[in-house]
């Protein structure tokens, strides 16, 4: 290494800095990548959880099998 100037010494000091940051970059952004991943996941099992909660409380609870309205009311005062 000693045949090299000293503009060539800091090119490549320069160049292997620039390689280092990139290489830590991505691996940064695959990190956060698996992180934002996870999340996604386990947002999808707690929407199917909620969904099915809410189907079996839809079984357990009993449908009206007509609407009260206010006219049915006043036609059953009338008889």
């Amino acid at each position: 290494m000693g045949d090299f100037s000293k503009e060539q010494e800091q090119a490549i000091a320069r160049s292997t800095m620039y390689l280092v940051a990139a290489l830590l970059s991505i691996l940064m952004i695959f990190i956060a990548g698996l992180f934002l991943s996870a999340e996604l996941e386990q947002q999808a099992l707690q929407k199917a959880e909620t969904a099915q909660q809410i189907a079996r409380q839809q079984e357990v609870t009993p449908q009206a099998k007509r609407p009260w309205t206010l006219w049915r009311r006043h036609a059953d005062q009338e008889t």
